[in-house]
Parts: C-alpha cells; sequence; structure tokens
C-alpha cells in the first residue's frame, strides 16, 4: 500500500515537474516569438525607410545629370566665346598694324612738306611752270591728305568697333565662367547631399542584414524548441506529419476536404509544372504563385494542424507555414512578410495565418502555394478552384 502511494506520489511529482518545465518553455517561446515579431517590425520600418532614402536618391542623381549636362554646355560657350575673342585680338593687332602704317606715312609727308616751313610752299610755286600747274599740284596735295586722313578715320573707326565687340565678348565670357561656377556650386552641394544618402542606404542595409540574421536565428531557435516539446507531447494517433508530408499518417486534425484560396484579389503569376527561362530557379515549379499586394492576409486553405515554420531564407521559401490537413495532406504557404501562427497550433479554414510579402527567393509580393499528398507535389489546381 506504502509502495502505490509512493508510485502515485511519484507520478504526481513527475507530471507537476513536466508542467512546470513545459510551461516555463512556453514563456520561453512566447519571449523569443515577441523578439521575432520585434524585429520583424524593424525591417519593416528599416526596408520602409530604405525605399524612401533610395526614392531620394535618385531624384538628387537625376539632378546631377542635369547640372552635368549645364555645366558641360556652359564650358562648350566659354570656350566659343574665348575662340571668338582671340579671334578678335588677332585681327585688332592687324588694324592696329595698318593705323600704325598709315600714320607714319602721314607723318613723313608732313615732315617733308612742312620741314623747312614756307620754303616746301615756295618750292611748289617755283617749281611749277605755270598758274595751273601750280593749283594741280596743290590740288593733289590735298587729295593726299584727305585720303590719308580719311583712310586712317576709317581703321580707327573699324578698331574702335572691333575693341567695343572684344569688351562685350569678353563680358558674355566673364558671365559664362561665373554661371558655371554658381553651377559647379551647386552641384558639390548635392554631390554631399547624395553621399550622405548613400551612406545612410548603406547603414539600413547594414541593419537589414542584422535584422534578417536575428531573425533567422530566433526563427530557428523557436522551431527547435517547439519541436522539442512536440516531442516530449504524447502522439494523437499513430500518423504522423512531417514538413514534407512524407507520411500518410493524419495530423489528428482532418480537414473539410474542399479547400480555398490562400489569398483574395490575386493574379496567377505561375503555373504548376515546368517553366521556361527561369533556369536560375529551376525549370519545374511545384506550386501555383499568387501574386498580390504587399501584407495582404493569407488564410488556411483548409483546416489543419501548424507542422512547421521556416525562416527568413529557409529552404528559399521565406517566412513559410507548412500545414498538415490529415490523410498525409499538407498545404505550404510560402514568401510571407510576417507570421500570425505557431507549430502545433490548430487552425481553421479562412483563418489567417501569416501576411504576403517577398522574403526569401521573391522578386515581387505574392503566395507560393503548395499542396503535397504524401510527400508528393501535386497541382494546387486539383484541390482549389483558382
Amino acid at each position: 500500500m506504502n509502495k502505490n502511494r509512493v508510485l502515485a506520489l511519484s507520478l504526481s511529482l513527475m507530471m507537476a515537474l513536466s508542467m512546470s518545465l513545459a510551461y516555463v518553455g512556453s514563456v520561453y517561446a512566447t519571449d523569443k516569438k515577441s523578439q521575432l515579431n520585434s524585429i520583424m517590425e524593424k525591417q519593416k520600418a528599416a526596408e520602409a525607410e530604405k525605399s524612401e532614402v533610395v526614392n531620394e536618391l535618385d531624384k538628387y542623381k537625376t539632378k546631377i545629370v542635369g547640372l552635368n549636362t549645364e555645366i558641360t554646355n556652359a564650358q562648350s560657350e566659354i570656350e566659343k566665346k574665348q575662340a571668338e575673342i582671340d579671334e578678335l585680338n588677332g585681327k585688332i593687332e592687324d588694324m592696329q598694324g595698318k593705323i600704325d602704317d598709315r600714320k607714319s606715312g602721314m607723318s613723313k609727308r608732313l615732315r617733308t612738306m612742312y620741314k623747312n616751313g614756307s620754303v616746301g610752299f615756295i618750292d611748289i610755286i617755283l617749281d611749277s611752270k605755270n598758274f595751273s600747274e601750280l593749283l594741280s599740284n596743290i590740288s593733289m596735295l590735298q587729295k593726299i591728305y584727305k585720303s590719308d586722313r580719311s583712310t586712317l578715320n576709317g581703321l580707327e573707326k573699324i578698331s574702335e568697333e572691333l575693341n567695343k565687340t572684344k569688351k562685350e565678348l569678353s563680358a558674355a565670357h566673364q558671365a559664362m565662367a561665373s554661371s558655371q561656377n554658381e553651377l559647379k556650386s551647386k552641384k558639390g552641394e548635392l554631390d554631399k547631399v547624395s553621399a550622405e544618402l548613400e551612406a545612410k542606404a548603406a547603414k539600413i542595409d547594414k541593419n537589414l542584414a542584422i535584422f534578417n540574421q536575428q531573425a533567422e536565428s530566433l526563427s530557428s531557435q523557436i522551431a527547435a524548441e517547439q519541436a522539442a516539446a512536440q516531442q516530449q507531447q504524447p502522439p494523437v494517433n499513430n500518423g504522423g506529419g512531417s514538413i514534407g508530408g512524407s507520411s500518410g499518417g493524419g495530423s489528428g486534425y482532418v480537414g473539410s476536404g474542399g479547400m480555398i484560396s490562400p489569398v483574395s484579389n490575386y493574379v496567377v503569376t505561375s503555373e504548376f509544372g515546368n517553366r521556361v527561362g527561369l533556369e536560375q530557379y529551376g525549370t519545374f515549379h511545384g506550386a501555383i504563385d499568387l501574386a498580390c499586394p504587399m501584407n495582404t492576409p493569407v488564410v488556411a486553405s483548409d483546416s489543419g494542424r501548424v507542422m512547421n515554420l521556416t525562416g527568413w531564407y529557409q529552404q528559399g521559401y521565406g517566412w513559410g507555414v507548412f500545414i498538415d490537413h490529415g490523410n498525409g495532406i499538407v498545404t505550404v504557404y510560402g514568401h510571407n512578410s510576417a507570421l500570425a501562427v505557431s507549430p502545433g497550433q490548430y487552425v481553421k479554414k479562412g483563418q489567417v495565418i501569416a501576411y504576403s510579402g517577398m522574403t526569401g527567393w521573391a522578386t515581387g509580393p505574392h503566395v507560393h502555394f503548395e499542396v503535397r499528398v504524401n510527400g508528393q507535389l501535386v497541382n494546387p489546381r486539383n484541390y482549389v478552384a483558382f
């Protein structure tokens, strides 16, 4: 009798200890899930911030490209004006030489004519054979003087016009150079802001890498702890599911037999079966991809037990959910942005289990939906009317 009491007491203590450990494990698991949700929220915030930074950076880069074009055009104009100024300088020098030559010739003639004062005029009178020749000689001298003066005035006028044009070109040259300097200064400011934005984007990428690593680590820990907890629980039946649904047994929960689409307002972007032009992901696609807006609620296609969850990049699914519906049928929901269930949890048909995203191997927000029967991938259209 005493032995029976001792045995009963021992069993009671073992059960109490088991429940206590289960409770502690549950608390730890809940704490990790809370940490995981917190990290996922940080990831979302970081992704949103990065998107804003990248958009802003693109705007600045577009402005910089425009300024570079303006600077190049301004430099071309400056070089063009400088070439015109150089050409005018050559013309001015040539014109000044002609003016100097003409002035020199006039000076020589004047010095010759007036070297001896009135004697030169008397020589003209004496050398003249008659009065008519005298008048002719005087008229010739006057014409020569007028011609020299007219030519000299014309050359000086042209020189003045050339100098005026040169001043205008020099002013335009200086204005263009000033404008170019302003453009370069503005570009320098934009370059500085762009560098700051690039540094900010790099910092966000670094933080995202840390968040991803933390999320993967926590997800693995949660999955391991929950798997260990499930192993300590008594089996519901002799069957059992696995991540691949390879067993023919049930989960203890049998679905209704009629599945529904995991999301509404979707577009089928990839069918089940062989695909062409997607060598990087393999030619066979064992699911149907349902494109939908980011963070669209993802629901269970049928009632069942959550078998497992995958992490950010685990097996390419990203944040994924595996549900065992019994009779060897398993559904998979991949690439989610967030999860709303835990391993071992029973879910009803239509219950929200996750939110759509593009984690893992994905190029856009969508739900990767698989149906497995006794571990074999089958066409989801055999079960859901898409």
